[in-house]
């Protein structure tokens, strides 16, 4: 009786596993690993946020400078990045959270390697049938100035036409923005010959006076119910906070990554 009694003990001690347990041993370990693949994202999106923060300073401040020692606006990132006093690492014109970087080595590529600054800027500026006045003279100049042939996430106003750059900075002072992110935002993969409208949400603008600051943006088609009067011809922009809500109009230059306020007209 003894003997059966402690094979029936030795039985339960060695014992595996009940289905029921072995289910709960998974259930808790899949919610820890979604609870630290959820905490590593956050992390991953915070320190992107905080390079990017210190890169777009960087830049902003660059262009200050170049702009007070020429009297002039550089035409292009190209044209500041030919000063390495200035920009001494030309990583500090890539966003972390730029795509091109999970497919791309940026380690000397070019400027037709997908990086977004070098996808977006050239459709910012509006098609209205004219070129426009050069800064230095001739059509022939102002696409040596404009052309880039560096790398660079960012987007920036630098290589508007003349009346568009005045317009921006006319009466604004320091609040206007130089270079501007939209890459942690969402992507919404729109169609359309503009790719600034595939981003919605959290964008960080560099200004004048060395601030980052941050705002959402996002896009609706207009209608009735939307518009607000902005006493001119241009976009229309909802405030609320920092959330702004852009109407759709391919033909005007997006103010609203440069600026709180709509130009005035002049």
């Amino acid at each position: 009786m003894r003997s059966t009694t402690t094979t029936q003990s030795a039985h339960r001690r060695h014992r595996g596993f009940t289905l029921i347990e072995l289910l709960t041993v998974i259930a808790i370990v899949a919610v820890l690993a979604t609870l630290l693949a959820s905490a590593l994202s956050g992390a991953r999106t915070r320190s992107s946020q905080v390079v990017c923060r210190n890169n777009l300073r960087q830049v902003a401040m660059a262009v200050e400078i170049y702009m007070d020692d020429a009297g002039r606006r550089p035409r292009s990132f190209t044209r500041l990045s030919e000063k390495p006093s200035l920009l001494p690492n030309p990583r500090v014109m890539l966003c972390p959270a730029d795509p091109a970087l999970k497919s791309r080595a940026p380690a000397g590529a070019s400027a037709t390697n997908g990086f977004w600054g070098n996808r977006v800027n050239a459709t910012q500026e509006p098609f209205n049938g004219n070129v426009g006045t050069p800064d230095e003279g001739t059509w022939e100049a102002e696409l040596r100035e404009t052309t880039e042939r560096i790398s660079f996430s960012y987007l920036h106003a630098l290589a508007w036409r003349r009346d568009g750059w005045q317009k921006l900075v006319q009466g604004r002072g320091n609040q206007v923005g130089i270079t501007a992110c939209q890459l942690h935002g969402v992507r919404t993969h729109t169609q359309g010959s503009r790719p600034f409208t595939e981003y919605e949400g959290q964008t960080l603008r560099a200004q004048r006076d060395g601030a980052v600051i941050s705002r959402k943006i996002f896009r609706a088609p207009p209608s009735p119910d939307r518009v607000l009067s902005t006493g001119f011809a241009g976009p229309t922009v909802a405030h609320s906070g920092d959330t702004l809500t852009v109407l759709l109009t391919p033909d005007d230059y997006p103010w609203e990554f440069y600026t709180d306020a709509l130009p005035m007209p002049r």
